[in-house]
């Protein structure tokens, strides 16, 4: 969805925006010929914003090169905005969205040891009865609905270490057994979302889906949990597409989705 228009709209600027978001998309640079056929623009006012952003460090041109790309102030920017910005404040939107939808808690986690995530955020459920995760907590990666959703898209050796290391049996539903957890993992790639049927705490019922950062890699989750007579299985598979959206949406506040981004 685009971003509704200010009061008012500054057509030069929006321009120089465009320009950056499209140098932005490309893995090396491009020419002042290429970014005006892209954009439908005219050479001569591709040329004046790119001067001019040239000027502020914001692109660049290597020497004996007449392609531009992003500048070093960009990047400078960039890093103060990653410390001025945390997952858990940009993400509250999201979980209230999940909850209000849902009517269970939700929470977002991170991957922070092996076979470990951490719960960063949190919105309890305005049900008397409700879930609710401990700030700063940690729970197993291979049995939680978020944690599985992270497991399945870190590196081939960590999977490969949890999946053979010592899977502890929380609930007579926890699976433990290597060879399933992988086809469990697989499927959470497959379909997106992981689901986990009371395997951690038997009477709490999760579904979570992957968030990524603007380089396609998945670095936090964020899921739905309540209890089991409330939210059986069956109604998390229901709202699994919900959390899909929520998710893809928050990867979106995170620059995920842009032209040229793929998943990693």
């Amino acid at each position: 969805m685009n971003a509704p228009q200010p009061r008012r709209y500054l057509q030069s600027l929006n321009a120089a925006l465009d320009v950056l978001d499209l140098l932005g998309a490309q893995a090396g640079g491009l020419g002042v010929s290429e970014v005006a056929r892209r954009l439908d623009m005219s050479k001569g006012a591709v040329h004046a914003i790119l001067s001019n952003l040239e000027a502020r460090g914001l692109v660049l041109r290597e020497s004996g090169h007449a392609a531009y790309r992003l500048g070093r102030h960009l990047w400078q920017l960039g890093l103060v905005a990653g410390d001025q910005i945390e997952l858990k404040q940009l993400c509250r939107a999201s979980l209230v969205e999940l909850t209000q939808l849902t009517g269970e808690s939700s929470q977002l986690s991170e991957y922070c040891a092996s076979d470990e995530v951490l719960y960063l955020e949190r919105v309890v459920s305005p049900n008397p009865v409700q879930t609710c995760v401990t700030l700063g907590g940690r729970a197993p990666a291979h049995c939680v609905a978020t944690g599985r959703a992270l497991l399945a898209h870190q590196p081939a050796a960590e999977i490969e270490r949890v999946c053979t290391g010592a899977l502890v049996r929380y609930t007579p539903a926890t699976v433990v057994d290597p060879a399933r957890l992988r086809a469990e993992l697989e499927k959470v790639r497959c379909t997106g979302y992981a689901v986990n049927p009371g395997e951690y705490r038997g009477e709490i019922i999760g579904v979570a889906a992957p968030v990524r950062d603007y380089r396609g890699n998945v670095v936090a989750a964020i899921g739905v949990s309540g209890p089991a007579y409330r939210f059986p299985v069956a109604r998390a598979e229901t709202v699994a597409g919900d959390v899909v959206r929520v998710a893809a949406a928050f990867s979106g506040k995170l620059g995920f989705g842009r032209a040229g981004v793929r998943a990693a």
